[in-house]
């Protein structure tokens, strides 16, 4: 893969190309300039160059997300000599494509959304980074999911989370930075630091604050975050508590690959494993589910994290390819 090209695929992420470089791109697809393999070289060679974790994948996976690529590029070509501005926005977003699949996650343009909103989505057992058009970055948990328009920071700076992520906002006094979780939940920042958690079916949405300030709101209530605050909200009791806590970093041990319990249930912890392992849990009686952990373990084996939990409580464990059985011993 060129130089130049490089440079092209550079400025289709950064939303800087023109015109008549998007067309120069486009042409070099055409004449196969681009390949899977090259693009994926220099990629995830970035991402290690850059200090980020690059998740292997799946040679099917691989050329499952470049045949989506191909499909992308070539739907857009179509419309190009009517619409150029509408293709250097989709184009760039199809590039894109080939980066996020290659590092473990996909993002989509789904045909029915009438505003075409790009949904980054990362798989159990991933994590990733995205880097939005206004230089905002955003580390994502496993089994998350993030969207934002095409046209992100233009108007506003409004992102739609499920699952957990950390956000590193650029100030931009004017322009806030809004994440909207379940629940019609809404954190407003204008250049801060901090991790929201927001899967579906767990009973609280948590947001930690680390630097900056925010304010997380649903509607009826609110709550101002300053640094070290952490506020839990409680769904079904549509109810914001406050507390301070001593180390605001706990709340993203989770991007260094460890854990942290306090009083945390059974239950609780194995849907943390389910997600950051990939795999299936199940317990042979109700009252396993509720044991309580304390603690911080390093997260890195998924037999030594069981090992540990198994090692300071009265049950154990059997696995069957992905599939877990917590007993009682």
């Amino acid at each position: 893969m060129s130089e130049e090209i490089i440079k092209l695929v550079e400025k289709f992420l950064a939303r800087s190309i023109s015109e008549e470089e998007a067309e120069r791109l486009l042409r070099a697809y055409r004449q196969e300039q681009i390949s899977e393999e090259q693009l994926g070289e220099y990629y995830v060679g970035r991402w290690k160059s850059a200090g980020q974790y690059p998740s292997p994948f799946a040679d099917e996976s691989k050329e499952k997300a470049w045949n989506k690529l191909q499909m992308h590029v070539r739907r857009q070509a179509k419309i190009l000599p009517k619409r150029k501005n509408r293709w250097i926005s989709y184009a760039s977003a199809a590039v894109a494509a080939i980066v996020l699949f290659i590092i473990g996650i996909s993002i989509q343009l789904p045909d029915n959304h009438p505003q075409r909103e790009l949904i980054v989505t990362v798989e159990n057992g991933q994590k990733a980074s995205v880097q939005l058009p206004d230089g905002s970055s955003v580390r994502l948990n496993s089994a998350s999911e993030l969207r934002y328009s095409p046209d992100f920071g233009e108007k506003n700076r409004t992102v739609r989370l499920v699952g957990e992520a950390y956000f590193d906002v650029e100030s931009q006094p004017d322009n806030p930075f809004i994440v909207l979780t379940h629940d019609n939940l809404q954190v407003k920042a204008l250049g801060t630091k901090f991790n929201i958690k927001s899967y579906p079916n767990d009973a609280l949405v948590i947001g930690t604050l680390l630097e900056g300030k925010i304010e997380v709101s649903d509607g009826l209530s609110s709550e101002v975050l300053a640094p070290y605050d952490q506020v839990r909200y409680h769904i079904r009791e549509e109810t914001f508590r406050k507390s301070r806590v001593d180390n605001a970093e706990e709340a993203i041990f989770w991007m260094t690959d460890q854990f942290i319990f306090d009083k945390e249930r059974l239950e609780d912890i194995a849907k943390m494993l389910e997600r950051t392992y990939n795999v299936t849990i199940a317990f042979s009686s109700p009252g396993i589910k509720e044991i309580r952990y304390s603690g911080k373990i390093k997260n890195n084996s998924m037999e030594n994290v069981l090992s540990l939990i198994t090692a300071v409580s009265p049950i154990q464990y059997t696995m069957i390819e992905s599939h877990i059985i917590f007993n009682e011993k």
